[in-house]
């Protein structure tokens, strides 16, 4: 039991030093490998879709999810001026199948709504893809990591899951 201990041990800080940002997939990995197929709009497809209906603001986050019925949707959020609009689009219609607006009431959303970024989300997803082509971005956000704005990214590449946290002005 100690032996097999210390190589597990082994294994995971070999994993952590060989760069730890892809991992295995798991069971929840296979899922999400599952909505990607499943799914006949992108990532930037839904987005658009919400600034549409939204009429204005700025896209902070777009997450693909499913539900145990097996439906695959998009979850988007829109923040425009004190106002947080939040879309669930279904992934291979692009029908809204709930929408929903609440005042801004976290600090930090505040911020973003003010805040301008010198790349897109688009510049963001080509730096993860020229890392890992193959790749498929399923999870975006705009976000404020130690006073500076982030992209965070989640991806498959193949079995691996990706996490990517990228300087929203620098591209670093």
């Amino acid at each position: 039991m100690k032996k097999l201990k210390g190589i597990l041990l082994a294994g995971l800080v070999v994993g952590i030093l060989a760069g730890g940002a892809a991992t295995v997939v798991s069971a929840d990995s296979a899922k999400q490998a599952t909505r990607i197929q499943a799914a006949s709009l992108t990532l930037s497809d839904a987005k658009a879709i919400a600034l549409q209906t939204a009429g204005s603001g700025k896209v902070v986050s777009v997450d693909l999810d499913g539900n145990k019925a097996g439906a695959v949707c998009y979850d988007v959020t829109v923040l425009d001026g004190f106002t947080e609009k939040e879309y669930k689009i279904d992934a291979r219609t692009g029908s809204i199948l709930k929408a929903k607006e609440e005042p801004i009431d976290d600090n930090e959303d505040m911020q973003l709504t003010q805040t301008n970024v010198q790349l897109t989300f688009e510049d963001a997803e080509r730096i993860l893809q020229q890392k890992y082509p193959q790749a498929k971005i399923y999870d975006e956000e705009l976000d404020i990591k130690a006073g500076q704005l982030v992209y965070k990214l989640e991806a498959l590449n193949g079995t691996q899951k990706i996490k990517m946290t990228i300087d929203a002005n620098s591209g670093n």
